[in-house]
């Protein structure tokens, strides 16, 4: 077993070799989609994401079903344009597909045509189990209805707090998926679909328990460490892919963020 709350600068099929069968609580990423993604329609592009028009997203898949364990929840960002693939491959692999989330993004963009196609607002996350596993109950969204009434006759009292959330995460009552572009310049980070900490935090809170191991094998940025370290759960992480500005590698640059991070809010390192 790999040595747990690191983000390994590898390739994460290399990595989840050392990861055991059954080892891990929740897998949560955003893995490239295969359509070598390059932003043509800012004032910067960065280079086209590495390993995005190759990845085995079958075999990747096979090896989150491989590490995770039974009854524990998966969450893979994916696009309009991919998704029945990335459907098909998950449930081949043997993954319970319950939904496709939608979550709106922290900045608007544009795909293609600007003139004759809509802009692209959302996100969307293939949500799956293996086996089946329940929500945990979390301190995140109240409920609008009195504590206590019940909705039908044979139906459980309301709680005060939401144990069942929409599938649509839009307006500010939920996190965005992504982080705008003034976050990126304020902290000098410029990945091309860097997520927002908070958001993870919720699907996190929603899906795992306290001290529980979290799986990102694409994890960028590090954000999901950061989520994991905000919700006092444990992670481990891979990614191999550079920074087109610094040349520097992403895994290095999440670490150290991780670690600004934990002196931040007094966590010994």
């Amino acid at each position: 077993m790999l040595e747990i709350n690191k983000i390994y600068n590898m390739d994460c099929l290399e990595g989840m070799k050392y990861i055991e069968n059954e080892s891990i609580d929740l897998v949560f990423t955003d893995p490239p989609y295969g359509i070598e993604y390059q932003n043509n329609y800012t004032l910067q592009k960065h280079n086209k994401i590495k390993g995005d028009n190759k990845i085995d997203y079958f075999t990747i898949g096979k090896e989150c079903f491989r590490v995770l364990k039974n009854n524990s929840h998966a969450y893979f960002f994916t696009r309009f344009d991919v998704y029945p693939y990335h459907y098909k491959q998950l449930k081949d692999i043997g993954f319970n597909i319950k939904n496709v989330l939608v979550v709106e993004k922290g900045q608007i963009g544009g795909i293609g045509d600007l003139k004759g196609s809509y802009a692209n607002n959302c996100e969307w996350i293939i949500f799956c189990q293996k086996g089946r596993r329940e929500f945990s109950k979390t301190r995140l969204m109240k409920n609008t209805k009195p504590v206590g009434k019940k909705c039908a006759r044979q139906g459980n009292p309301i709680q005060e707090y939401k144990t069942r959330f929409n599938s649509c995460w839009f307006g500010n009552e939920y996190p965005k998926s992504t982080y705008n572009s003034s976050w990126q310049k304020k902290n000098n980070i410029y990945h091309p679909t860097a997520k927002n900490a908070e958001c993870i935090e919720w699907y996190i809170q929603i899906s795992s328990n306290e001290n529980d191991i979290i799986l990102d094998p694409f994890i960028g940025t590090g954000s999901t460490a950061i989520a994991c370290i905000n919700t006092r759960r444990n992670y481990i992480g891979f990614d191999n892919g550079e920074c087109d500005k610094t040349q520097r590698f992403w895994a290095d640059i999440a670490n150290e963020r991780v670690e600004e991070h934990k002196q931040n809010i007094n966590i010994n390192t």
